[in-house]
């Protein structure tokens, strides 16, 4: 198998946290496609509607992302219903994949990687207005 053959993967877990934070659990995956994407945000649209949220990507083991996923983060429906992205994982790849996603697409939200789910979970909660984070 592939790393792009994420069809046999498991999905991801999506869920909204009591803290009104919706997270998307990717641990098992190495690979965010555009299907992974629409898959994730109809989880999202299943619980909490059009809703504004903040989201924390648990992305820790994330090697590969498709082209169409970043222009699919700037889609004025993804931009309306999203308050912060928080991405959680310390590899070096993922950093590098932030960073280029930032660079070429950064979307009308605040997106930073963090190493900790307890820092995204602030930050995307109140410090996102009052704090910048270096991306990568």
């Amino acid at each position: 198998m592939s790393i792009r053959d994420t069809d046999q993967l498991p999905k991801p877990i999506t869920r909204l946290g009591d803290d009104g934070i919706v997270y998307h659990d990717l641990t098992d995956l190495s690979h965010l496609s555009i299907d992974l994407m629409r898959f994730l945000y109809g989880q999202r649209l299943r619980l909490t509607g059009k809703a504004r949220r903040p989201v924390v990507m648990l992305a820790q083991h994330i090697l590969t992302v498709d082209f169409e996923v970043q222009l699919f983060a700037s889609h004025p429906q993804i931009i309306e219903s999203t308050e912060a992205v928080a991405i959680v994982g310390t590899s070096f790849m993922l950093r590098h994949l932030t960073s280029m996603f930032l660079s070429y697409h950064a979307p009308g939200y605040p997106v930073a990687l963090f190493d900790e789910v307890g820092e995204a979970k602030e930050w995307v909660l109140g410090g996102v207005k009052s704090s910048i984070k270096p991306q990568a």
